[in-house]
């Protein structure tokens, strides 16, 4: 099987997108499975960060987003990215966006009579409100419907984003959940040494936070709980903002002196920064997975999240972590002073969500996308032989 993947976003680039397929890279490599990415030029790599491209890639010139900084847009010269896969010669085509490169590759996929999935893993239209720009969102949504029913099948990292697909008219839905690498991220990893650099006194506690800094994070309600927080448990809490983004500059503004910013972190630096934590704060409610979320709970950390999207599939509340109402600063600062104020109750949960995440393996997950690889490719044999 040779697999053709057109993105958007890809490495160097660091979010939940380029996670996935980077650990998707490796999972094909390790089987001999023939596959090219075909993804944006980036003009350098994020400060401080190693780009490690497991997969063979052709790379497109693309510009920023004037709205936000972090991503690109490619229009690629169609002559060219068809020559680069006709070469190739992909047995299935599989697309993660419907912006530049992904139109080209559904293009080429129907001009080639190749099968074609898809894969959804960002809620552009919860998006829109956060930059004032609701007004696209029954165009946006035109443009998922036409898209997505354009492919075999369609991949949906979560029970929940399978339910919004399925009431906007999208069909052919399938599962492809996400996994986390239990050996790099693990209590294994904590250092008290990291602990001591943060701290002030032993018996401060640590809350985490990991992930892009833009504001559809819902970062304005962490800053405004922490306010709450602060309150009554500044002395006992030291909160750690570990990532950068187009939101960086008004939280470090708008944040209290016991808000700790590191930037972007990665490789054994983030495996320790988690496991020397005692809880992980997530607020944001327009996920449709939180790869975050599981690499927390690996590392043995109670999480705080919303209950709203795909973090839901994985937080049960009372059990592995503390589900809040979305966009509550009340709720979000009433669970993280429960957490503080109950040893027992974060231990308990810090316990489950480990055992959680244990059972979570990426080459499961990835096996069965294969599966439903061969499952749309045999489809397809069947159709072009009866025709």
């Amino acid at each position: 099987m040779r697999i053709a993947y057109f993105t958007d976003t890809y490495l160097p680039q660091i979010n939940g997108v380029t996670n996935t397929l980077g650990r998707l890279g490796d999972y094909l490599k390790n089987r001999q499975t023939e596959h090219l990415f075909f993804a944006p030029q980036y003009e350098r790599e994020p400060s401080g960060l190693t780009c490690l491209c497991p997969s063979p890639v052709a790379r497109f010139k693309s510009v920023t987003l004037p709205f936000y900084p972090e991503c690109r847009l490619s229009l690629p010269n169609y002559t060219k990215l068809a020559g680069i896969a006709d070469r190739f010669r992909p047995d299935l085509i599989h697309l993660t966006d419907p912006l530049g490169i992904g139109l080209a590759g559904l293009r080429y996929a129907k001009e080639r009579r190749i099968p074609v999935v898809s894969s959804f893993h960002t809620n552009f239209d919860a998006y829109l409100s956060y930059y004032k720009m609701e007004y696209l969102e029954g165009m946006v949504w035109a443009l998922f419907q036409w898209f997505h029913n354009s492919c075999a099948m369609n991949f949906c990292p979560s029970q929940t984003t399978m339910q919004v697909l399925a009431a906007k008219g999208i069909e052919n839905l399938a599962l492809w959940a996400r996994g986390v690498d239990s050996v790099r991220f693990s209590p294994h990893h904590r250092r008290e040494e990291i602990r001591r650099r943060f701290i002030s006194r032993p018996q401060q506690l640590l809350f985490l936070y990991v992930g892009r800094l833009a504001p559809e994070k819902d970062l304005d309600i962490l800053t405004q709980s922490i306010k709450q927080v602060n309150q009554t448990h500044q002395e006992k809490i030291r909160f750690i903002i570990a990532g950068d983004g187009p939101y960086a500059q008004d939280m470090r503004e708008q944040s209290d002196g016991n808000v700790l910013f590191t930037g972007y972190l990665q490789g054994a630096e983030l495996s320790s920064l988690y496991a020397s934590c005692d809880a992980f704060v997530f607020p944001s409610s327009t996920e449709t997975f939180g790869n975050v979320v599981l690499e927390a709970m690996a590392s043995r950390l109670p999480v705080i999240t919303v209950r709203s999207g795909g973090v839901t599939d994985n937080v049960v509340d009372g059990q592995n972590g503390l589900l809040c109402a979305p966009r509550d600063e009340a709720s979000l600062a009433e669970a993280m002073i429960r957490l503080a104020d109950q040893d027992e109750l974060r231990e308990a949960l810090a316990a489950n969500a480990l055992a959680h995440a244990s059972s979570q393996s990426w080459n499961t997950i990835f096996d069965r996308l294969l599966r439903d690889y061969r499952f749309v490719l045999d489809k397809y044999s069947d159709t072009v032989q009866s025709a």
